[in-house]
């Protein structure tokens, strides 16, 4: 129910798939992201987490809070399950976390196969405290993976969704798929956890797993911490939009909806193993998109603050994707047109009509 997963089920339901959704409800996901799709949200009456709570002197918190409102509560799982496939739903969301290796391995026996999207990404919360990171990422992807490897074997297909992040800084030129793991950030590091315990699974057990690294992604339905809603709502409300460093970090933006495309797409017609670069040509300043999209709202470049740089930030990224544009991918929505989608949504949500110039 976050930002990119709630494009590729959407887009997995257009190509007639069948899908069973697990979210945690964590503070990014948004039931209404499904809100297009015709779905079902049941809660498991028994649920089991790896790490259940975590305490902080002598306060003691749950790591996942399932809220009770507007869901069905229910015992028998596999029969919602089979209630599902047998009816005309699109999806069925099952509220609950992928670190229960239990409820991931009943829900494997249902499937052909599994797209793994769940993580915490914002880089900025990653510098602050890594542990849901670690948690999400690495505990949350080795639930999942290993119960695919127990029930499904070598059979079906395993997408595990990283970044181009994991590869690190690449200052000249752009890396392909061959390219060694350097994280630079603590969000980097746990999604190259995920890689390595991938190609692990892949060399000891064969299982069928398959990884894509997409660039920046933006569009609708992303959350506002992230640095294009930011842009535009700090823009909308005219407050200061704070820039990092000098604003010359340089990265290759895709729109969501795009990226889902990719996802599909080597889902049905990747090789398993193996490993896809997803980037387009659009490579930008920092600095050049605060300004591009400040220009398309009509809004005054005094708003754009430089602020002291974050630790360990990038310079620049840029992927080959040869291989991905071999199975007929590329993106179909320019920069122009994407932002433009992305400020209309943002602002007819906040100020009710359209905010771009056209």
């Amino acid at each position: 129910m976050g930002f990119l997963g709630s494009w590729t089920v959407e887009e997995a339901v257009r190509r007639g798939y069948r899908v069973i959704v697990v979210d945690a409800l964590t503070y990014a996901a948004n039931p209404d992201n499904l809100s297009t799709l015709n779905v079902r949200f049941v809660v498991p009456s028994v649920r089991h987490f790896w790490s259940l709570i975590r305490a902080e002197g002598e306060e003691v918190y749950p790591l996942v809070s399932v809220p009770s409102y507007g869901y069905d509560t229910v015992a028998d799982l596999e029969r919602e399950i089979e209630e599902f496939l047998n009816s005309d739903l699109d999806a069925l969301v099952v509220v609950a976390s992928v670190e229960d290796p239990d409820l991931m391995k009943r829900l494997m026996a249902h499937v052909e196969g599994v797209v793994h999207l769940a993580a915490e990404t914002h880089v900025d919360r990653s510098i602050e405290d890594a542990w849901d990171f670690v948690r999400s990422e690495i505990l949350g992807f080795y639930s999942t993976v290993d119960a695919f490897r127990r029930v499904k074997g070598r059979e079906g297909k395993f997408l595990l969704v990283s970044t181009d992040e994991v590869l690190g800084e690449i200052l000249e030129g752009a890396a392909d798929e061959s390219a060694p793991l350097m994280p630079r950030n603590p969000y980097a590091a746990a999604k190259s956890s995920q890689e390595h315990f991938a190609q692990s699974y892949i060399n000891t057990y064969g299982t069928p797993i398959t990884i894509v690294r997409p660039t920046n992604a933006y569009g609708p339905r992303q959350h506002s911490e992230k640095f294009v809603p930011k842009i535009i709502l700090n823009a909308i409300r005219g407050i200061p939009i704070p820039v990092y460093g000098d604003g010359r970090q340089r990265r290759v933006w895709i729109y969501a909806e795009d990226v889902a495309r990719g996802i599909m797409d080597v889902y049905e017609r990747g090789n398993f193993p193996d490993v896809y670069h997803m980037a387009s040509d659009d490579e930008l300043e920092n600095l050049q998109l605060v300004k591009k999209i400040l220009a398309m709202m009509g809004k005054d470049e005094s708003l754009i603050t430089l602020v002291e740089d974050r630790p360990g930030h990038d310079r620049r990224y840029s992927l080959k994707w040869d291989k991905l544009r071999g199975l007929g991918w590329s993106p179909k929505v320019n920069l122009e047109e994407g932002l433009r989608n992305t400020i209309n949504y943002y602002a007819e949500r906040y100020v009710n009509r359209p905010s771009v110039r056209r």
